[in-house]
């Protein structure tokens, strides 16, 4: 009986881990993160002029 309460508090504790970093919708999370990455990288990417570098 122990070993089943300590494996659901596992779940439990890796479920609530899993919605707050990666699954959130903050800053703070891997989403949030990403999507300033992308915006960040599609800026530059617009204001890079054609040609320039070759």
């Amino acid at each position: 009986m122990k070993n089943l309460i300590i494996i659901i508090g596992t779940i439990m504790l890796g479920v609530l881990i899993v919605n707050t970093m990666i699954l959130g919708d903050g800053e703070d999370s891997l989403r949030g993160a990403a999507g300033s990455l992308v915006s960040r990288g599609t800026d530059v990417i617009r204001t890079i002029s054609p040609g320039e570098g070759e």
